[in-house]
């Protein structure tokens, strides 16, 4: 451990905290990721931020600030997974922090992620993932909407589901030494996937509040038909792949669907009227069809590593 100040001024053995940041095309947003990890209040000779691309357009490469706390890998392999596994094989945290490249943490996020790892025993914390929306505090078309209620809902992830979302996560460097990397192949659903490994080896997940990034909402049908693409292969790439099974779970994506047009079954979260809840239906409609046709294709076979 490396000795440090705690938050409150009173000295402390802090550990060393490496975070993460995977970026593909998204230089401007980048910027803004980086520029709030610089003025973390936790103590800046303690974190390292290591950012991979992910083959990122040559008008599009991600700059860093003029500081070696910073680092820029390159990982060719497609998947933001397999750039984090890129990132974890460079790390020399105690902790290990992960967030996006369209994420801002708040100033404090660092700091309070390693304080909830310490305060609950935990190997892993997910931190809440806080939607912004570009007209406002209130989500107005379909896509808003549908992400106001479903987009990042991350202490049902961690308390319910048994994982946390990658965009707002901390795990002690032991637990990726005990369970291992993500899974490479998968484009979406990965941190599903590592978070139940940890879960199921015996290690302890949980949820932090007050560690903190805001995520902007995917506001525009096309940003939500590519989000929800790339969901439904990851969650479909993990379903059970007989007949039986897929029926089954096209049959409740259906039923989903359905529900979504039944005021009395819409989220109380949101002040709803016809107008918004037909536009909120709509948008869970779209969702579930995609899943249903990421159900029926075929599926892709896993890349051979050796």
């Amino acid at each position: 451990m490396t000795s440090g100040s705690s938050p409150g001024g009173a000295p402390a053995e802090l550990p060393t905290v490496s975070i993460v940041v995977p970026v593909l095309n998204d230089p401007d947003r980048l910027a803004r990721c980086l520029a709030a990890l610089d003025d973390q209040t936790y103590p800046a000779h303690l974190v390292e931020v290591v950012v991979v691309d992910n083959g990122s357009r040559p008008d599009a490469l991600p700059s860093l600030p003029e500081d070696t706390r910073f680092r820029l890998l390159r990982e060719p392999s497609a998947g933001s997974y397999a750039a984090r596994n890129t990132g974890l094989a460079a790390a020399n945290g105690e902790v290990l922090a992960f967030t996006d490249s369209d994420c801002t943490p708040h100033v404090d996020w660092v700091e309070q992620g390693v304080r909830a790892i310490a305060a609950s025993s935990a190997d892993a914390v997910g931190g809440a993932i806080l939607l912004t929306f570009p007209a406002g505090a209130e989500p107005r078309n379909g896509p808003e909407l549908y992400e106001a209620v479903h987009g990042f809902p991350q202490q049902r992830y961690v308390e319910r589901d048994g994982f946390a979302a990658t965009a707002n996560m901390f795990a002690r460097a032991s637990a990726f030494e005990r369970v291992g990397p993500f899974d490479a192949d998968l484009q979406s659903g990965g941190d599903t996937q590592w978070g139940r490994r940890l879960t199921g080896s015996g290690l302890r997940l949980a949820y932090a509040p007050l560690a903190r990034v805001d995520h902007p909402a995917r506001s525009s049908w096309r940003e939500l038909t590519r989000k929800s693409r790339r969901v439904a292969d990851g969650l479909a790439s993990q379903q059970q792949r007989t007949a039986r099974g897929v029926v089954r779970a096209v049959v409740l994506e259906l039923r989903a669907a359905a529900r979504a047009w039944r005021p009395t079954r819409q989220p109380v979260s949101i002040s709803w009227d016809r107008w918004r809840g037909a536009r909120y239906a709509a948008a869970v409609t779209w969702v579930r069809l995609i899943r249903v046709a990421a159900l029926l294709r075929p599926p892709v076979p896993r890349r051979d590593h050796s």
